[in-house]
């Protein structure tokens, strides 16, 4: 089965892409048509980010469960709480 985030640019170039929109959109001069093509281009970056950090998860999931190993995930944000 193809991974779903093969035609999906990496990681490395979807976060540069954000951090590109983001840096514009604080600007704060842009007419309104720029910045909501702008927002919309940041927002589809973020979700690819998203869809590669999911699935680099899967993957580490997968390779410590096939390793036996009691390793266990957790979120940041839980380990704050």
């Amino acid at each position: 089965m193809p991974d779903s985030t093969e035609d999906e640019p990496t990681f490395e170039a979807a976060l540069k892409a954000l951090e590109s929109a983001v840096e514009r959109l604080e600007e704060g001069d842009l007419p309104l048509e720029k910045a909501l093509r702008l927002f919309e281009e940041g927002l589809k970056a973020s979700n690819q980010c998203r869809a590669r950090l999911d699935h680099a998860r899967q993957r580490v999931q997968v390779l410590v469960a096939k390793s036996g190993g009691n390793f266990q995930l957790s979120d940041l944000d839980e380990e704050d709480q």
